[in-house]
């Protein structure tokens, strides 16, 4: 016989165990003060923003997509694993106490997620809506719910056709729902926009009735959950439960072939091809240089746009020294006959290179913006700052590896 309350707790347990461990990795000391410092910048350019804008300014449009995006998105987190699917298969029809544990703390964390974003919106929502924040963010939650129950409804049919249309049509009410908030329209359009959640819910308790879960979804959509955050962490350590098949991305092959090929270079040219095919490596150094050229681009204080290259080239370095431990479980790459100064030698110099590309890119909108003699004297210095942290986070990396 399955405890079911039993099960959730243990499962529920483990993981946040390990989410934990993760965590005090991410947000260690150096990367914590550095975001301390990166959010008050943004804090304090983000209240200048907001008061400069117009009184014509379409927030509640603009609102509606990302508060709508935010309501209707997410799943319930159930903790499954793929052998679940053959060992609590028998044992479904009593797994209902299970599932409402998965559902009130699947709630309880997205809730959790809407009241940031609403703190984020804040300054904007204090000026364009008429609408108390408890009563909007009150809303929200009851929203998340809703469209958390529609979502786990999906959980009982295959169809991928059944799943777009119920994503989309979860927005569309989400986004309707918030503009109308926000807009303090009158009470009848609530009133429709609730009847027609109400239809809906009639019509999928019945499209359901009678139905089992469909095991192969659930388990993928956990799984593409936990993929997301380890991702995430295994840019900051190893995370064994982490894996990421490799991706050709053809256009980029042309800048394989300006390595040379000999054994000198083997891995140089493992790590850049595993920067440009395997994982988020090469978003996140996108993302990581296009938030810097933007915020470079809305500071309007020399040395703040100074400050804040430097420490987007530092949040680059550290994130990107993890790249080399992509292969750590990997037998070949210790059976090359090549020094073994060569791994680290190759990982430095590929962080160097990418560093002093993001350095130059940071610079050139600089030039752009407010040309001046001193960001040549930045440049210089960024290029050597850049040669410092890419040496010293790879061999750092590597150091806390061997002390595993």
């Amino acid at each position: 016989m399955i405890d079911a309350r039993r099960l959730w707790k243990q499962r529920f347990q483990l993981e946040w165990r390990k989410r934990i461990r993760y965590l005090r990795y991410m947000f260690n000391d150096h990367l914590l003060v550095g975001l301390i410092i990166v959010l008050g910048g943004i804090a304090v350019m983000y209240e200048r923003f907001a008061a400069a804008l117009p009184d014509s300014f379409p927030y509640p449009a603009i609102a509606a997509v990302v508060f709508g995006w935010a309501a209707a998105a997410g799943s319930v987190r159930t903790l499954f694993r793929e052998a679940d699917a053959v060992f609590l298969l028998p044992a479904e029809e009593r797994l209902g106490p299970y599932i409402q544990r998965a559902f009130f703390v699947s709630w309880l964390w997205q809730a959790y997620g809407l009241s940031l974003l609403l703190l984020l919106a804040g300054p904007l929502h204090a000026r364009f809506s008429p609408v108390s924040w408890p009563l909007f963010l009150f809303g929200l939650f009851c929203f998340k719910g809703w469209s958390l129950w529609a979502s786990w409804q999906g959980s009982y049919i295959a169809d991928p056709s059944f799943h777009r249309f119920g994503a989309f049509t979860r927005f569309s009410l989400a986004a309707v729902f918030v503009y109308l908030v926000l807009v303090a329209a009158p009470w009848p359009f609530f009133v429709v926009l609730v009847g027609l959640m109400v239809v809906l819910s009639i019509c999928l308790s019945r499209l359901v009735r009678g139905k089992t879960w469909k095991w192969e979804r659930i388990i993928a959509e956990e799984q593409r959950a936990a993929t997301a955050f380890y991702r995430l962490a295994n840019l900051f350590t190893d995370v064994p439960e982490w894996r990421e098949a490799a991706k050709r991305r053809r256009w980029l092959d042309p800048l394989l072939a300006l390595i040379p090929y000999d054994e000198r270079h083997v891995f140089f040219h493992l790590y850049a091809r595993t920067f440009l095919r395997v994982g988020g490596y090469i978003g996140l150094y996108v993302r990581l240089t296009a938030l810097g050229s933007v915020l470079l681009t809305v500071v309007d204080h020399e040395y703040g746009r100074a400050a804040i290259a430097f420490l987007f080239l530092y949040a680059t370095a550290v994130q990107l020294a993890a790249l080399p431990s992509h292969h750590r479980y990997s037998l070949w790459p210790r059976l090359y006959p090549l020094p073994q100064a060569q791994p680290d030698a190759a990982a430095v110099r590929l962080l160097s290179i990418l560093l002093f590309g993001q350095n130059t890119v940071f610079h050139l909108v600089l030039l752009a913006v407010s040309p001046r003699l001193l960001w040549l004297a930045t440049w210089l210095g960024g290029n050597i700052w850049g040669l410092w942290t890419a040496g010293r986070y790879v061999r750092l990396q590597r150091g806390q590896k061997a002390g595993r």
